[in-house]
């Protein structure tokens, strides 16, 4: 790949990385921007010069096997002891959902017909998978949050498996750890949300494209698990519309047996997508769940939201009461038509609205510490726990950029531009639509990867130039 495209990703960490030391210095209040940021950015180093060091013991005195099972285990401790330790209650959209889940757990699907359900009718893939789990265990939230922890880590172990196949050994334990202790992954095991399975198929998905390649089980398996994961958490046509400008690389950088092999990959992968959502779909369609398929009955309303000046793209109850008096429908749609067409009327605010959208999506604090213990009156650890995320994060963001610097001299990896393009992606489309920080966690795991591998390659070139000295 072109040394401009890795420049461009890296620039993404650094921005990222400015609008969090930013938004943190304003929170703190130091004196001098200068001082905070020497003390992030050092804080950020040592995280990155304990995990290099860690790993360089480890890989002397611990084999993968034994490593990889340590890992797994202290991440499942972790989130394990997480949820045993905090009881979050079921609030705002994971409430509309658990509720329905235990209605339709009795062969009551009534809840299907209110407003949330009507014009969101893709949240049903969830609910109903929430409903299996209370029909079979009964009612309470600790199956469904024991679930979560088990997701949780089985994303650790991918997030470790896809840096090893993209990287190194030392990366993918770096990556690994990073992402077994990074605090928004432990502290949202404790909520109901649909993030957790989702990440969990989707990367899966993703570690078996890069794994095994274009096999007829690869894309069989891989169209299989990006569908279940869409119908849990709806990403699956940003995800498609990633993979596809990946395989088009990669199609214009191979022989035509290759290019008929990547095309037909691609094609099996859209059928079977496409196939598990149509039998999903209409399965509950079927059996009385809803009337209408599995889909955004209301899709214009995340762009008004992301279009808001007023309240930097994020949620609007002003916006929500007033397209709440249209029907679902074309009415509505050309509401929402007519304000979206009003806020991009002047390009000059609408330029300024990306920039802040970006600041406030990349930079801000993670809604981790909100989402699971807002409820709950523990001042001293939100406070804690959120200073480590934003040092954790920034060391994230630094390490990343570092690594992708670095990747500009060395020979290309076309594994990692299929992340690469995931990244970039998905910052794009979150300057159209709705923000808000709770929807970052899906690309962390590629944070992490890229990360392991910036910590190895800085900390292995700092040690190569000391040799020479």
């Amino acid at each position: 790949m072109e040394e401009k495209h890795y420049m461009c990703w890296a620039l993404f960490f650094l921005l990222a990385l400015y609008s969090t030391l930013i938004d943190l210095s304003l929170i703190i209040r130091l004196k001098t921007d200068i001082a905070f940021i020497s003390v992030v950015i050092a804080a950020s180093i040592i995280i990155g010069a304990v995990l290099a060091a860690a790993v360089c013991i480890t890989n002397h005195w611990i084999n993968n096997r034994t490593f990889l099972a340590i890992l797994i285990t202290i991440a499942f401790l972790l989130r394990l002891g997480w949820i045993l330790w905090i009881p979050t209650p079921v609030q705002s959209d994971f409430a509309e959902m658990y509720q329905g889940a235990v209605q339709a757990a009795k062969g009551d699907f009534s809840f299907s017909k209110n407003p949330y359900f009507s014009a969101w009718v893709y949240q049903l893939g969830f609910t109903m998978y929430e409903a299996l789990i209370v029909r079979v265990f009964g009612e309470g939230l600790f199956i469904l949050k024991l679930l979560n922890v088990l997701y949780c880590t089985g994303t650790v172990f991918l997030v470790y498996q896809i840096a090893a196949r993209l990287f190194n050994e030392s990366s993918a334990r770096m990556a690994g750890v990073i992402y077994a202790v990074y605090t928004p992954s432990i502290l949202m095991c404790s909520v109901l949300t649909n993030e957790h399975i989702a990440h969990f198929l989707f990367y899966l998905g993703f570690y078996l494209l890069i794994r095994k390649g274009f096999h007829w089980q690869t894309w069989l398996y891989t169209g299989i698990l990006l569908a279940l994961g869409d119908i849990m958490r709806p990403l699956g046509s940003f995800i498609l519309l990633a993979l596809g400008l990946y395989l088009f690389f990669l199609f214009l950088r191979n022989g035509k047996r290759a290019k008929l092999q990547i095309a037909g990959g691609f094609a099996g992968i859209l059928a079977v997508f496409y196939i598990v959502h149509y039998i999903v779909s209409y399965g509950f369609i079927a059996a009385g769940v809803t009337q209408y398929p599995l889909s955004n009955r209301d899709p214009l309303w995340k762009f008004v939201l992301g279009f808001n000046h007023e309240t930097n793209g994020q949620y609007s109850a002003k916006d929500e009461a007033y397209i709440a008096q249209f029907p679902i429908g074309e009415q509505r749609m050309e509401a929402e038509r007519q304000l979206i067409q009003e806020r991009l009327s002047d390009t000059g605010k609408t330029a300024a609205l990306f920039k802040e959208k970006f600041k406030i999506m990349w930079g801000a604090n993670d809604a981790a510490v909100y989402w699971s213990l807002g409820a709950i009156e523990r001042p001293n650890v939100k406070d804690i726990l959120f200073k480590t995320e934003r040092v954790f994060y920034s060391s994230m963001l630094l390490f990343a950029a570092a690594g992708l610097f670095f990747m500009i001299r060395k020979s290309e990896n076309d594994l990692s531009v299929f992340f690469l393009l995931l990244v970039l992606g998905y910052a794009a489309v979150h300057l159209l639509i709705e923000i808000q920080t709770r929807y970052r966690p899906f690309i962390i795991p590629s944070f992490a990867v890229f990360q392991g591998y910036g910590i190895f390659i800085v900390f292995t070139h700092l040690w190569n130039k000391y040799k020479r000295t």
